[in-house]
């Protein structure tokens, strides 16, 4: 609920995710086409997999269904769980080909997926398993997940790191901005839970926090939270904490390309935006 990000899929829908779902059901027996069409013969094969599972047989795949659909793939694997994978093409920089979609799980497959944990601040080993799988369910529809900002995470590796520790000290955490999110980044954002819900309590930054640890800023604020933004923006803004005109341009031209409307006000949809990898 926090640290995954399943989507729910149903009859009606189209698209990668789909064509993900069809092949797990091929992998599982199911005979269907792989044709990222939810149609009533994909619908009856969840149907019937959840039967056999113990869960509710309503023919949607959801957050209950999707951990008993995926499989674990891995480098030297193949089959139709490997093509589940594959079918999202994973491209780490624009133009960059498309991955083969051959149900043979090489380098290239696992250096991609390993691309696509890194894009969403996920453990980084080239398998795709429940985590990568909850992330993949969601990637391509809108909005987006949340990406996550877990306990051993360094600035280097996810570049969120810097941004989560100033909008913690922004709701009174004392921590250093260090850009290494160890055991007191961790305390930090598991304490900050405890004040919002009383399940789903961990040390790493996910789905449900992010909405609730971000703050509204704009021209003339100052503090952490504009910190975070200004470390989040493009451009190499100085992060001074002070909203001037610099910060006021980059937000709109940011806004311009990838969150409009472009009035320079850093709200949820512009943080959103700032937090994910844009150009795939």
């Amino acid at each position: 609920m926090n640290v995954e990000a399943w989507r729910t899929h149903g009859t009606g829908d189209t698209g990668p995710i789909v064509t993900g779902i069809q092949h797990l059901l091929r992998h599982r027996g199911h005979v269907l086409a792989a044709d990222g069409v939810y149609g009533t013969v994909t619908a009856a094969a969840v149907a019937s997999l959840q039967t056999a599972e113990g869960l509710t047989s309503d023919g949607v795949v959801g957050p209950q269904t999707w951990p008993h659909l995926v499989v674990t793939t891995r480098q030297g694997d193949s089959g139709e769980a490997v093509r589940a994978v594959q079918q999202f093409g994973l491209v780490r920089f624009p133009g960059d080909p498309a991955l083969v979609v051959d149900g043979a799980y090489g380098p290239l497959t696992a250096e991609r997926v390993r691309f696509f944990q890194e894009s969403w601040g996920l453990t980084i080993d080239g398998i795709a398993g429940r985590e990568t799988w909850s992330f993949l369910s969601g990637s391509s529809a809108h909005p987006r997940p949340w990406p996550l900002v877990k306990v051993g995470a360094r600035q280097s590796d996810n570049w969120r790191v810097r941004a989560a520790q100033h909008l913690l000290r922004a709701h009174g955490a004392t921590l250093t901005v260090d850009g290494v999110f160890g055991p007191l980044s961790g305390d930090a954002i598991r304490t900050f839970q405890q004040t919002l819900r009383a399940r789903f309590i961990s040390t790493t930054v996910g789905q449900l926090d992010w909405p609730e640890l971000i703050v509204t800023v704009r021209l003339g604020d100052t503090g952490q939270a504009v910190r975070a933004a200004q470390i989040l923006l493009p451009g190499g803004l100085a992060v001074d904490g002070s909203f001037g005109p610099l910060t006021d341009a980059a937000t709109r031209e940011f806004q311009s390309m990838f969150a409009p409307p472009s009035d320079g006000v850093i709200g949820p949809i512009t943080w959103h935006a700032l937090t994910q990898r844009l150009f795939d």
